[in-house]
């Protein structure tokens, strides 16, 4: 069985100003974001991982990068590419005010299995879901008997995470949506195909 101990990057700029965050665009981690992911690496010390994958976007390489301070034993951090945030086209680094009343942001925020992002280049959740399923089966064929850290990013993991767990696109923003630098596990159960919840957006650690 494969557990993944899944972790949202720390809280940057362009989460406190709203501003859209995807696959084309980067903003640095601001000091809370950092301290937390600390606490997040000491809240995880005594877990031992058999390896460590993480986006290439530099806010969640840095909040890696900081989780691994915490922890026990060390681990090097494997970069793979298709754990990047939903790309959003011409929409990624522009505040997000200005799309907010159009109807593929609504369809975005509220209904995602509406969503088409295709007059500006975005990117759509049947796209970010087949990306991210591949890492997924990937890591679990690879470490089949062993604890995995994955550090991504929001929608990417509720996306990725919430389809394993079986919710249909209609579902996935449904519930509390995950929070920055928090922790989501998920065991990989029986076969490489049937995935379990165990923990969902746990905060505990930032208290």
């Amino acid at each position: 069985m494969t557990t993944f101990y899944c972790v949202r990057h720390g809280k940057t700029e362009f989460n406190l100003n709203r501003v859209f965050q995807g696959g084309l665009a980067d903003s640095p981690l601001l000091p809370e974001g950092i301290e937390n992911a600390k606490k997040v690496g000491e809240h995880l010390k005594d877990i031992t991982f058999e390896a460590a994958f993480v986006s290439p976007q530099t806010r969640a390489q840095d909040t890696a990068k900081n989780i691994l301070l915490g922890l026990t034993s060390p681990l090097e951090l494997n970069t793979v590419k298709d754990l990047r945030e939903m790309e959003f086209g011409e929409w990624d680094g522009q505040p997000e005010s200005i799309y907010e009343k159009e109807e593929e942001f609504q369809n975005l925020v509220h209904c995602p299995h509406l969503y088409n992002p295709s007059e500006f280049g975005g990117e759509t959740f049947e796209e970010l879901i087949e990306r991210a399923l591949a890492v997924f089966k990937k890591i679990s064929l690879a470490y089949p008997n062993g604890n995995v850290l994955v550090v991504s990013h929001g929608l990417t993991l509720q996306s990725i995470l919430k389809h394993l767990d079986g919710s249909s696109i209609a579902d996935i923003r449904s519930g509390r949506l995950l929070d920055n630098t928090s922790i989501t596990i998920i065991d990989n159960t029986k076969d490489f195909d049937t995935y379990e919840m165990v923990k969902w957006n746990d905060t505990s650690h930032l208290a």
